[in-house]
């Protein structure tokens, strides 16, 4: 079965979340990823798992996440031998991926003027968490402080009079995968088009205000943000969070005017509609408070499911807040496939990465290799015999599975 990026070689030089996210959504549709590990340690993502806070559980899940469907490749890029074998990996790929810091790749000869003169057509993509220049551009940077803390998600999200709280762990990463995903397909395009390489690159830090574009673009115009409230942290009634009976919460968005009246009679309280202090869009903002209390005590008496469906019934717009734990279940979810089974996995499933093409197929996920599982297989496709691997291996340059 031949897939959109069947034939379109990846070389992945980067560890942890966000560039090897991005290489897994390319190993999606069919391109051949190759994970360069270092050959005694291994990327230091194979332990994450292992980390407080990182949920509990004998699957190495993190690796599974974000390393399915790739080749492991061990190499010591400052063996000279091992320097040789990546360098031809080099000439035959068409998208070199790292997200190693500035002094690492200078070091280890891997910037875009040292690959560049290897491969006129290889597609660069560095993957930064500060950007390129500037005084923090050799920061180290995860998705925590680059693109949460950084880009002022963390603190608009802070109610008022309340603590400044973590995001999920690698939310930021996966975000800014589809990032760097979208910048590699686009060079891949124009190289189409004029047939040369280029370098492409984002950082977690622009990903995090592109993620709060929306605030960040009314400060740029002069704009003046709501006062915090406790509840929520909304200045809106009807665009806040509330309990319900069973101790559920949901997202309740009700923004359009015209939306007032059917609102009202789903909650089975049409007096509101004749209440002055209510009674057009800025009256509600002006009364939020007074509009809060009357919410709450309302939604208290009813159970989630019994909210859902009498929301659904009329059409307001609301979202239920999941429990990690009943995502899985989530009839719409299988309904779009978000979960794929794994290829051999006995069972065991992933999350599919978020991009459907139309009339494409996407390649059935496999197990996240282990270290060095491809080497030998991948050194024979560059032409080495199996006396120069062996060589490799006892010189340290590589690592192989069994050896």
């Amino acid at each position: 079965m031949t897939m959109v990026l069947d034939g379109i070689r990846v070389l992945e030089a980067a560890h942890f979340v966000a560039g090897p996210a991005a290489g897994v959504i390319m190993a999606d549709f069919g391109a051949d990823v190759i994970h360069l590990e270092p050959p005694e340690t291994g990327d230091p993502m194979r332990g994450l798992y292992k980390i407080h806070p990182m949920p509990e559980c004998e699957q190495n899940y993190p690796w599974l996440l974000d390393n399915r469907s790739k080749r492991s490749v061990a190499l010591d890029l400052m063996h000279p031998v091992g320097r040789e074998a990546f360098e031809r990996l080099v000439r035959q790929s068409d998208v070199f991926l790292t997200n190693y810091l500035p002094k690492p790749l200078e070091g280890l000869r891997l910037r875009y003027e040292d690959l560049k003169p290897l491969n006129e057509r290889l597609i660069y993509a560095h993957l930064t968490g500060y950007g390129e220049v500037g005084p923090h551009a050799g920061r180290p940077g995860y998705d925590v402080t680059a693109w949460w803390a950084r880009s002022g998600l963390a603190d608009l999200t802070r109610p008022k009079g309340g603590e400044v709280a973590s995001p999920p762990i690698a939310t930021g990463d996966h975000a800014t995968s589809l990032a760097l995903f979208g910048a590699i397909m686009t060079a891949l395009y124009r190289r189409e088009r004029t047939g040369e390489g280029g370098k492409v690159a984002t950082s977690l830090m622009a990903s995090g205000v592109w993620n709060n574009a929306l605030y960040t673009q009314a400060d740029l115009c002069g704009g003046k943000p709501f006062e915090r409230t406790i509840h929520s942290a909304s200045a809106n009634a009807l665009v806040a969070v509330y309990r319900t009976k069973d101790d559920r919460y949901f997202y309740l968005m009700v923004v359009r005017d015209l939306e007032w009246q059917p609102f009202c009679e789903a909650i089975a309280r049409p007096d509101l509609l004749a209440d002055p202090r209510f009674a057009g869009m800025a009256d509600r903002e002006r009364n939020h408070r007074e509009l809060v209390v009357i919410l709450d005590d309302i939604f208290a008496h009813k159970t989630m499911a019994e909210w859902s469906a009498m929301f659904d019934r009329v059409g307001i717009t609301f979202g239920p807040v999941q429990h990690v734990h009943e995502l899985q279940h989530d009839p719409q979810m299988r309904a779009n496939q978000v979960f794929r089974k794994i290829e051999n996995g006995n069972g065991l499933e992933t999350v599919d990465s978020p991009i459907q093409l139309e009339g494409v197929t996407k390649r059935t996920p496999s197990l996240a290799p282990e270290l060095g599982e491809h080497t030998r297989e991948v050194l024979e496709s560059l032409g080495y015999s199996a006396t120069e691997i062996a060589a490799l291996v006892q010189a340290g340059a590589a690592g192989v599975i069994g050896d």
